[in-house]
């Protein structure tokens, strides 16, 4: 027997919790960015999203958006797996690494 909330099974209803997830780290890595290169706080590492800022803020924050974005929408048409699980975990991790060097220079400049 499947539980189910709201006609979707629970598994879905945590894949698609995940990805939104994905979704709300993606957005604030690139406002913190966004902040952080704007007033030449930081550099950005990533030489390919580099070369995007540079030529237009615009692009750069429709990428970090559009592509989590598209990422929910295909996993609403998935059933789940192993490797997709793999995946979003991996992307996840990165998202969290990313938002910690965040916070630690966000702390460096205002706090320390």
């Amino acid at each position: 027997m499947e539980i189910k909330i709201k006609n979707e099974p629970i598994e879905h209803n945590r894949w698609l919790f995940t990805t939104f997830l994905l979704l709300v780290l993606a957005i604030c890595d690139s406002l913190i960015t966004h902040f952080g290169l704007s007033n030449s706080y930081i550099e950005e590492s990533n030489p390919l999203m580099r070369y995007v800022y540079e030529n237009s803020v615009f692009i750069f924050f429709s990428i970090k958006i559009v592509l989590p974005l598209l990422f929910m929408y295909i996993m609403t048409k998935l059933k789940p797996k192993a490797y997709l699980q793999l995946l979003i975990a991996g992307a996840l991790f990165l998202y969290a690494f990313v938002l910690f060097k965040h916070i630690f220079w966000l702390y460096m400049l205002f706090i320390a």
